[in-house]
């Protein structure tokens, strides 16, 4: 049998800051509702309820973890937004059979 210490996890023991796991989250968000609902000439309402529920995560996971945003962070986390806009465009344009 194993030690019961074993099981007993660190605090902080993991290494990935939580501005990389709201990026991360909202590529993956946004690119599943972008394929899902926003399909051929049209532009779902769920599209836009999705969006704005991964707004809300946002703001009140920033807001809890504020300490952890600093300069860096703010920045890429800008440039995260910029990419997704431009993920929406070029995705979009593409030729699509309907």
């Amino acid at each position: 049998m194993l030690p019961e210490e074993v099981y007993k996890r660190r605090p902080n023991h993991n290494n990935t800051s939580e501005s990389v796991i709201l990026i991360v989250a909202n590529y993956i968000v946004f690119t599943v509702a972008l394929q899902l609902f926003a399909t051929c000439a049209k532009i779902g309402t769920f599209f836009w309820v999705v969006l704005g529920a991964l707004a809300l995560y946002n703001f009140f996971s920033i807001r809890k973890y504020r300490e952890d945003y600093g300069k860096p962070q703010v920045i890429a986390y800008v440039v995260s937004l910029a990419g997704m806009i431009l993920l929406f465009i070029l995705l979009r344009s593409r030729e699509l059979t309907c």
